[in-house]
C-alpha cells in the first residue's frame, strides 16, 4: 500500500513536470509592446526569456521580430517553422519569410514560401494577407508604366542595373550601410517597402548600364564589404 502511494505520488510529480515544461513560452505581452512602439520593453522581456527559456520557439520568434538586420531575422524565422512546424508561431514565421522575399523583390522565393504556407497551414489567417499575384523575378513596378502615352514620351524609360546589398527593419542600420558605401565613393540609395506588416529599409548600391558591369561590382562588394548582393534591373 505504501509503495502504491509512493508510485502515485511519483507519477503525479512527473505528470506535473511534463505539463509545466510542455507549456508554451508566453510572448504575447512583448508582441503587444512592439505593436505599441515600446521596443525597449519588448527587448527587456526578450533578454529575460533568453535567460529562462533560451531554446523555446517562442523566444526564437520574438528574437527574430526584434532583429534589425533582415538576413539575420530571416535565419531565425526559418528555424522556427523548420524546426518547430507545430508551434503556434510557425505560420507567422513562414509568412514573415514570404514577406521578406516579396519586399526585396525575390518573387520566385516568395512564391515558394507562399505555397508552403498554404500547404502546411491551410487554416492560417496569414494566407489571405499573403495571397497575391506575384510578378516575375525580373519585373519591376515603376510609376512611368501607369502614365498615358503622351506623358511617357515626356518621361522616357531608362533602364539600368543596381545591387541590392541589404534589407533592414531598423532604418539606422540601413543608414550605416549606406554611409559605408558613400564613404567609399559609391552611389547608394535607401528605399522603404511594406508588405503585409513587414516593413523593410532596402539598401542598393551602384548604377550600371549593363548586367555585366553589375556582376563585376558584385565581386568588389564581396571582397571589400563581405556582402552577398543581388542584381536588380530598374526602369526609370
Amino acid at each position: 500500500m505504501k509503495k502504491q502511494k509512493l508510485l502515485i505520488a511519483f507519477l503525479s510529480i512527473l505528470f506535473f513536470t511534463i505539463v509545466v515544461f510542455a507549456q508554451d513560452t508566453d510572448i504575447t505581452g512583448a508582441l503587444k509592446d512592439i505593436e505599441s512602439g515600446k521596443l525597449e520593453n519588448a527587448k527587456a522581456k526578450l533578454e529575460r526569456l533568453k535567460s529562462t527559456n533560451p531554446s523555446s520557439p517562442e523566444t526564437l520568434f520574438l528574437d527574430a521580430v526584434l532583429t534589425g538586420e533582415g538576413n539575420k531575422a530571416l535565419e531565425k524565422y526559418k528555424k522556427v517553422f523548420e524546426s518547430y512546424p507545430d508551434n503556434k508561431y510557425a505560420d507567422a514565421a513562414l509568412y514573415r519569410t514570404f514577406s521578406y522575399y516579396y519586399a526585396v523583390g525575390s518573387y520566385k522565393r516568395a512564391e515558394k514560401y507562399l505555397k508552403e504556407l498554404k500547404n502546411k497551414y491551410p487554416g492560417s489567417p496569414y494566407i489571405k494577407a499573403a495571397d497575391r499575384t506575384i510578378p516575375s523575378d525580373d519585373e519591376v513596378s515603376v510609376t512611368e508604366n501607369n502614365l498615358p502615352e503622351k506623358e511617357k514620351q515626356i518621361f522616357p524609360q531608362k533602364e539600368y542595373y543596381t545591387i541590392q546589398a541589404g534589407a533592414f527593419t531598423n532604418y539606422e542600420n540601413a543608414k550605416k550601410m549606406q554611409k559605408k558605401f558613400t564613404k567609399a565613393g559609391f552611389t547608394s540609395k535607401i528605399t522603404s517597402k511594406q508588405v503585409g506588416g513587414s516593413f523593410l529599409n532596402i539598401v542598393t548600391v551602384g548604377k550600371f548600364s549593363s548586367r555585366k558591369e553589375a556582376e563585376k561590382f558584385l565581386k568588389i562588394l564581396k571582397r571589400d564589404f563581405s556582402l552577398e548582393g543581388r542584381i536588380k534591373k530598374v526602369n526609370k
